[in-house]
């Protein structure tokens, strides 16, 4: 296995600006007589040295100086690369050229790109590697620094990392065993078993109670590890997927949603967002939620208008999708009839005061519904509420494929019908301004 590992905030706590002159290599600012005061993380010399035994090839990468970074690498005895200039890849791709076992390496997705900044799982999701993002400080204003994205804790998730830790321990278990940590819809589709879901929200009320927002996969934009799940979320929305695929998606959903810390939580009812009259294929929805395994009762809480005019992806601002909300989609709680001790017919609302409830919904962009939905169960005195989405939509990262006829810049596509991917100069009839070339993406294993 290859180690692509940051320095900086990842290894040794010198993410205070106080650090700034050493990292940039300014003249009177010599590492040198620190080398054995550098705060280093709790376990990092230790993970260091395990990974070594274990036969895996460790190189540090970073933006820093190289009269800082050579000395700590030398120190370490581990391979370097300094003035990175992440997440540009020009520098990583000359030292893979120039060390053929390593690209060997990466090309077999034997690769790990870890950090702490978004930067970090850019540079690794542009080269395909699996990408570990690890926050082992406390995120403080004294320490933000837009340039380097330090801070941006919800910003590097969105980059989709295919992992997020807290320890060198973690990080151990996971790079010994990577499709035992997938998250749960990913790690079913690699025929694995996993409870880790992507940790968006977590927002706690004045009266104790809770919401929070979980993804089971990511679903890429552009260049990713092989693991990210764009070609299944658009396979679920194909008419003619199988009953197998769907039964595959509903046993992600029961392997996390079953795992015991949450059962222990004590949940009432697990529900579902409804498909729209448009939606396509009918009941998409339905039939996942059917399939799911759980002994939380399932009820149908949610509800589209008969009236919906366009749709959410057409709402480009969070406001505007606000509103759209707020006009179409309501909690509708059922009614129960039954049968009072003088055989006349009772009609019973269904009350979710004080109930904990889990939501399943197919897709997370902006996480408008997500909280117009948490919204609205409150609103009907819901207590804890649990939003899980089946898929993460993460930003976009560019590849760097120029497109031999035109010389523009080509993306990543998917082709709705199969999950197929494709680089495509996209043409103007399809919003973009490129030629129309188009490149196949032979599948990864």
């Amino acid at each position: 296995m290859l180690l692509l590992i940051d320095l900086d905030g990842t290894l040794i706590n010198t993410v205070h600006p106080t650090w700034r002159p050493y990292k940039d290599g300014q003249d009177g600012f010599l590492i040198e007589p620190y080398l054995n005061q550098l705060p280093f993380f709790l376990g990092a010399k230790k993970f260091l040295t395990s990974r070594k035994s274990k036969g895996d090839k460790i190189v540090v990468i970073s933006d820093s100086h190289f009269r800082y970074v050579n000395p700590i690498c030398d120190m370490l005895d581990v391979e370097r690369i300094s003035l990175a200039d992440k997440p540009n890849t020009k520098k990583l791709k000359e030292f893979l050229d120039g060390h053929p076992d390593y690209k060997q390496e990466v090309d077999n997705g034997d690769c790990f790109v870890i950090g702490d900044t978004r930067l970090d799982i850019e540079l690794g999701r542009q080269i395909g590697a699996m990408t570990i993002w690890f926050l082992p400080y406390q995120i403080t204003e004294e320490i933000k620094d837009e340039r380097d994205g330090i801070g941006e804790e919800m910003l590097s998730k969105k980059y989709g990392p295919t992992y997020d830790v807290k320890t060198f321990n973690e990080m151990e278990r996971i790079i010994d065993a990577p499709l035992s940590y997938l998250y749960s819809i990913e790690a079913t589709f690699a025929d694995s078993v996993s409870y880790r879901a992507v940790k968006l929200n977590f927002n706690r009320y004045k009266d104790g109670s809770y919401a929070c927002i979980r993804c089971l996969a990511r679903q890429e934009q552009g260049a990713c590890d092989k693991y990210a799940r764009a070609d299944k979320y658009y396979i679920m929305s194909n008419p003619q997927r199988t009953q197998e695929f769907i039964r595959t998606l509903a046993e992600g959903i029961s392997n996390y949603i079953n795992q015991p810390a949450l059962v222990a939580e004590g949940w009432d009812y697990f529900t579902y967002l409804t498909d729209k009259s448009s939606t396509t294929p009918p009941n998409k929805m339905m039939d996942i939620f059917d399939l799911v395994e759980t002994s939380v009762p399932k009820v149908q809480l949610l509800k589209w208008a008969d009236n919906v005019h366009g749709s959410l992806r057409e709402q480009n601002l969070y406001n505007d999708r606000q509103t759209f909300l707020q006009n179409y989609l309501s909690v509708d709680c059922p009614t129960e009839t039954s049968i009072d001790m003088f055989g006349q017919e009772q009609q019973t609302t269904l009350s979710i005061s004080g109930k904990n409830i889990i939501v399943l919904d197919d897709q997370l962009t902006t996480a408008a519904t997500a909280w117009h939905v948490i919204r609205k169960l409150k609103e009907k005195g819901a207590r804890n509420v649990l939003f899980v989405a089946m898929f993460q939509m993460t930003l976009s990262v560019n590849n760097g494929m120029i497109c031999p006829i035109c010389g523009k810049p080509m993306l990543i596509k998917i082709r709705r019908t199969d999950g197929h991917r494709f680089y495509s100069c996209t043409p103007p009839e399809y919003r973009g301004d490129g030629c129309g070339f188009i490149q196949d993406i032979p599948e990864q294993n």
